[in-house]
């Protein structure tokens, strides 16, 4: 690989600085967390006890010894559900260097099947423990050229040896809000030091970085945008009555990622509409495991509403429900909707609201959307032929959505002009993925 500097930045804090940091985490943040993960996982937390067994060594080697060694690849690190922003990036590079390996490492169990299976992924295992002796050992053995970190998943001591080797390391599609407490931009401007280049998602972010002493940064936006319009060019097919010619001239609201708290206000607010077929309904549940369908179920009786199981059905009448008892395609979903609502947002916070966006559906969400970049964002952008109207819309109850459904119902011939203003702004923010390639290239990886 090129080491030519003025392609990337090398970390300029002072020995002192980094002397400081590293102790204090190696000798008391590192021991913290190792024991609060030991004792969380014997208290019983499933996830917690699933992400401890999948590090433990087996007969006395660490299951990442088990890959192939000094196959030097391309190292992509994501916590876990931030796969999805390496998503369109690995399959850019494997279009145009399929010789190129790949290793992904997470640190969640919850993506594992999700990473192993994705196309262009040659190999992928559990993130070491942070320890300079794990972190080393791991290094040694794959002989990474290169480091890319997807969003968050920040880790000193790994930053620290790659530092130590003069090895590349990239941040991309990464947000930074502001702080104002002194150590902890004395902490951030350290750790964002480690990194030779970063892409942050817009300028507001880049400004963030500059004012925290970081001038390393471009703004490369959103790689999820490419991942959202490749799934949808690459859709899954559905079941056949999904595209029944009659359905694309009825309002379906899709209503994905929800929980209780969302379907207890969607239930109030479309009872109604679906009953008298004004509209069909599409409820997508985020867990749909037995209990939470059995509870759905129960309101849906409540409301003498009829129902099909996605799963079970072979047509789909106008006065039914379906819900969706299987993950994986809500994606695909939001195409059939001209209308989206996005769940956990009268929970605690919102779902992505980028796949019903690119799909073109006028989307709603409840109260708890702040969390949510895209949906602040899109709330400001009012529709052309609905100008009461944004890209997305906050309901607050149930009689909102109510008042809100029976207005775009009544609109729903100006619906179709609004979903291809939508669709057609969306797609301006593709292209993220192209920043990193390019970068890639430069730093010349045979």
């Amino acid at each position: 690989m090129s080491k030519s500097t003025h392609l990337w930045h090398d970390h300029h804090s002072s020995p002192i600085t980094d002397i400081l940091f590293i102790t204090v985490y190696r000798f008391f943040a590192v021991p913290l967390l190792i024991f609060s993960t030991i004792i969380l996982a014997i208290l019983g937390h499933k996830k917690i006890r699933a992400g401890l067994k999948m590090r433990w060594p087996q007969k006395d080697r660490h299951p990442w010894f088990d890959l192939p060694k000094n196959k030097k690849p391309l190292w992509i690190h994501c916590a876990s559900g931030e796969f999805e922003y390496a998503k369109p990036l690995i399959t850019k590079i494997k279009q145009k260097h399929p010789d190129w390996q790949i290793l992904v490492t997470y640190f969640s169990p919850t993506y594992k099947k999700n990473i192993e299976n994705f196309p262009g992924v040659d190999m992928s295992c559990p993130l070491p423990w942070d320890t300079p002796g794990a972190i080393s050992a791991f290094i040694r053995h794959h002989q990474p050229k290169v480091l890319l970190i997807s969003r968050t998943d920040l880790w000193p001591e790994l930053l620290y040896q790659f530092k130590k080797r003069n090895l590349p390391t990239i941040l991309f599609s990464c947000t930074l809000g502001k702080s104002k407490n002194y150590f902890l931009r004395k902490y951030w401007q350290w750790l964002y030091g480690f990194f030779s280049v970063i892409y942050c998602v817009s300028q507001e972010d880049k400004v963030n970085f500059l004012e925290l002493g970081v001038p390393w940064v471009s703004v490369m936006g959103d790689t999820r945008y490419d991942q959202v319009f490749a799934r949808l060019e690459n859709s899954k097919k559905l079941k056949k009555f999904l595209y029944d010619t009659s359905l694309q001239s009825e309002i379906t609201l899709v209503s994905g990622s929800t929980w209780m708290e969302d379907e207890k206000v969607l239930l109030a607010g479309c009872a109604a509409f679906v009953q008298n077929q004004q509209m069909r309904l599409i409820i997508a549940p985020h867990e749909p495991d037995e209990e939470h369908l059995e509870k759905l179920i129960t309101q849906l009786n409540d409301y003498n509403l009829k129902y099909q199981k996605y799963s079970l059905a072979q047509h789909w009448h106008a006065d039914e429900i379906l819900i969706i008892d299987q993950i994986g395609i809500l994606a695909e979903l939001y195409s059939f909707g001209q209308l989206a609502f996005i769940g956990g947002s009268f929970k605690k916070s919102v779902h992505s609201v980028m796949e019903a966006l690119a799909a073109g559906a006028v989307t709603f969400v409840g109260p708890h959307h702040t969390n949510n970049r895209e949906a602040l964002i899109f709330k400001n952008q009012i529709l052309e032929h609905l100008p009461n109207y944004h890209f997305v819309n906050t309901v607050n109850d149930s009689e909102s959505l109510k008042r809100d459904l029976f207005k775009m119902i009544s609109h729903s011939l100006q619906i179709e002009s609004a979903q291809k203003q939508i669709t057609a702004l969306i797609k301006t923010y593709q292209g993220a993925t192209v920043h990193v390639l390019k970068w890639l290239e430069k730093m010349e990886i045979e």
